[in-house]
């Protein structure tokens, strides 16, 4: 009778391992899935943002042949300054005294004049200002 417990048991014992190792599988291919191809988990794959790099050189070209308005920052307003990339109240404001107080700027670089632009505030600037009387 032990023989046949031994078997029943080994029988057992050998259907869970396999059933283990099929879990693991699963569990991994789920893993690879996710993890490579995680479109398949967001429900709606038509609403995944793919650039299209045939619109982003049109929408250049465009930019060139319509080219957008500069800010005039001898005419500007502290509102119309903070619209710039790294230009808070605070700032705007600066700009706005110092060309008070000092007169119109003759040029994009006399900007860095104002207390807290620098060189790099200037550049990332640069293509969005103009000075024109």
């Amino acid at each position: 009778m032990s023989d046949k417990i031994d078997g029943v048991i080994e029988k057992h014992y050998w259907r869970a391992v396999v059933f283990l190792i099929v879990v693991i599988l699963i569990g991994s291919a789920f893993w690879g899935l996710r993890r490579f191809h995680p479109a398949l988990f967001l429900g709606t794959p038509d609403l995944i943002a793919v650039p299209d790099d045939d619109l982003a050189t049109k929408k250049e070209h465009s930019l060139t042949e319509n080219r957008p308005l500069l800010l005039n920052i001898n005419v500007a307003s502290a509102k119309e300054f903070q619209s710039l990339p790294s230009i808070g109240e605070t700032m705007a404001l600066r700009i706005v005294e110092y060309r008070e107080k000092h007169g119109k700027f003759s040029s994009v670089e006399k900007l860095t004049e104002v207390k807290g632009i620098g060189e790099k505030t200037l550049e990332k600037l640069k293509p969005f200002i103009s000075v024109t009387d």
